[in-house]
């Protein structure tokens, strides 16, 4: 029973494997005909001439209309500028500055004015170290034969020699309010008396501070030609003042940037609720506007005023109590060091912010309460301060000798003219007017000159750093508004350098007005509205706008074509082998 069971099993396996290898030959059969039917037939010539003209013609419409049209449309129009100019400007090199002074002489008792002045002009020649800054004498008789070209220039000074008292050695007076230098020499003049050195000296004290500060403004833009002078105590042996260069250094650092038009704020800030009024509108209008007004030929001012009550002062200021001497330690005073004064204005509470769009000067006066009055600054003559390219600070204490009621509740006219005095000085040195000499005319004839030679220095520099950026950035835009602007400014600078030459420094077409529009044209060409924006947009942003604009048109384009160029490479080597194309 067993055997034949085993013999069944035998037989029905040995079935199936027939069974499995006959069912094997139909399904090999089946996969090669497919495969057979899968591939494609071959392509008509006619097809394949139609895709050649597909092809082609969208090439011939991206060629001749896509990259004509992009290449217009995204131009980017670069308009012609002097750059060899603008560069031979900015280094230097197309102008020589230079500041002729004239010197009218007035010597009617002297026996020969005209070889004192031979004697004094070669001393000055002498010992001048900046040539671009020189004082030339003209005898007082000889204005009316004058040169034409001289006609337009402006005196500087008018030295008068006059005999002085009997034994009195040689010595000079120069009004507050006037060009005159009153010379006054010993009556036993003779050519050994050193009357000619000591004409020399006195015109280089009066303008050496004037010669210093030109010669630091042309020497820290750009190399000057001519050496700039040393400065030190003294010049030689003839014993002329000179002021330092670090004095020099710190009086250019708290200079205001120049502006055709400056807005001055005058604030009244006090501790507590009075005064509650001031008569600043008549004291700025007696004892200021004079100022402003021999101003305006440089810059012109606008005002306002305002007053704040409870002003307090900033946190990390704390006056001391200083006792008075002894036996009277009642009369005491507070006192603010030097340490305190960089930290006085509250900048958080006071409201000093003005929006004009020119320069603004502040000028503060402070009243302290009642608790911390007096209030001082500590070796202060003035109780007052300047913060440098800001304004002016005065401590104001009432006046002990008034009335209660008058001293707090109103200021008036009479009370603020130490204030605005000193606020007049403050404004000069803010400026850049020089400190010496004492004569107002001469000193706003020397401010006049200095900002003549700023507004050169400053066009200048804008072109060269507008000749800088044309070059770094050769893609960016440049309208032609940019280089009607750089024609004016050329312009303008070579009429205010031709004008410094000529000794017109100041008045309508002189060296300051051609320098003001030099300036203002130079900084209207490189701070055009379209060239700013582009000098923010980096070339690889380019990537980033092309990229999903051409990426879907190039990529078929490309590959069809590159389809395209192997199919004719393949009929091209049948063609030279013998084969048929169709073969291929």
């Amino acid at each position: 029973m067993a055997s034949n069971l085993g013999l069944d099993v035998a037989f029905s396996v040995a079935n199936a494997s027939s069974t499995a290898a006959a069912e094997q030959v139909p399904l090999i059969a089946v996969t090669s005909t497919t495969e057979k039917r899968k591939s494609p037939p071959p392509d008509t010539p006619e097809n394949i001439h139609t895709r050649s003209l597909v092809i082609l013609s969208f090439w011939i419409v991206v060629i001749s209309v896509g990259l004509p049209l992009w290449w217009i449309t995204t131009a980017i129009y670069r308009a012609p500028l002097p750059l060899k100019e603008m560069q031979s400007w900015a280094d230097g090199r197309a102008c020589r500055a230079e500041f002729p002074l004239l010197i009218d002489v007035e010597a009617p008792s002297l026996p020969d004015p005209e070889n004192l002045l031979k004697t004094v002009q070669h001393a000055l020649d002498d010992a001048n170290d900046f040539s671009a800054h020189h004082l030339r004498l003209r005898l007082s008789t000889n204005a009316s034969r004058s040169s034409p070209e001289e006609e337009g220039e402006i005196v500087a000074a008018t030295l008068r020699l006059t005999p002085g008292p009997a034994g009195s050695p040689h010595s000079y007076n120069l009004a507050p309010s006037s060009r005159v230098i009153d010379l006054f020499y010993s009556p036993s003049y003779s050519p050994s008396t050193g009357l000619s050195a000591f004409v020399a000296g006195t015109l280089r004290e009066v303008f050496a501070e004037e010669q210093q500060m030109i010669s630091y403004l042309l020497a820290s833009s750009t190399p000057s030609p001519s050496p700039a002078p040393s400065c030190s105590t003294s010049n030689g042996n003839n014993g002329v003042g000179k002021v330092s260069t670090a004095d020099i250094t710190r009086k250019m650092s708290r200079i205001v940037r120049y502006s055709p038009t400056y807005h001055l704020t005058f604030s009244l800030f006090t501790a507590t609720g009075l005064p509650s009024s001031w008569d600043v509108e008549h004291a700025i209008s007696e004892y200021l506007q004079p100022l402003l007004d021999a101003l305006g030929g440089i810059s012109t001012f606008t005002v306002d005023s305002q007053i704040q009550f409870y002003a307090s002062l900033s946190s990390s200021v704390v006056p001391t109590w200083a006792p008075g001497p002894e036996g009277d330690e009642g009369n005491g005073q507070w006192v603010l060091k030097k340490e305190d004064l960089s930290s006085f204005i509250n900048s958080a509470e006071w409201p000093l912010v003005s929006i004009t769009s020119y320069p603004t000067i502040n000028f503060i006066i402070y009243i302290p309460s009642k608790e911390q009055s007096p209030l001082v600054i500590s070796d202060s003559a003035t109780n007052a301060f300047l913060l440098p390219q800001w304004g002016g600070v005065m401590v104001l204490n009432p006046n002990s000798g008034h009335s209660n009621e008058e001293r707090t509740s109103h200021l008036s006219k009479e009370a603020l003219k130490p204030a605005l005095d000193l606020f007049a000085a403050q404004l000069l040195a803010l400026l850049g007017a020089p400190t010496h000499p004492s004569s107002l005319p001469i000193r706003l004839d020397s401010l006049t000159r200095q900002r003549s030679a700023e507004l050169l220095v400053s066009a200048s520099s804008t072109l060269g750093s507008l000749y800088r950026l044309t070059l770094a950035l050769p893609s960016i835009s440049i309208p032609s508004s940019v280089s009607a602007s750089v024609a004016s400014t050329l312009s303008s600078l070579k009429n205010s350098c031709r004008e410094l030459k000529n000794g017109r420094f100041g008045g309508e077409g002189g060296a300051l007005e051609e320098g003001k529009n030099a300036a203002f044209q130079a900084e209207r060409a490189f701070f055009e509205k379209s060239m700013v924006g582009q000098v923010y947009f980096p070339e690889e942003h380019k990537v980033a706008v092309y990229l999903p604009l051409m990426g879907p048109i190039g990529v078929p384009l490309i590959l069809g074509a590159g389809k395209e160029i192997a199919r004719l490479v393949r009929v091209w080597k049948a063609q030279r082998g013998g084969t048929m194309p169709g073969q291929l």
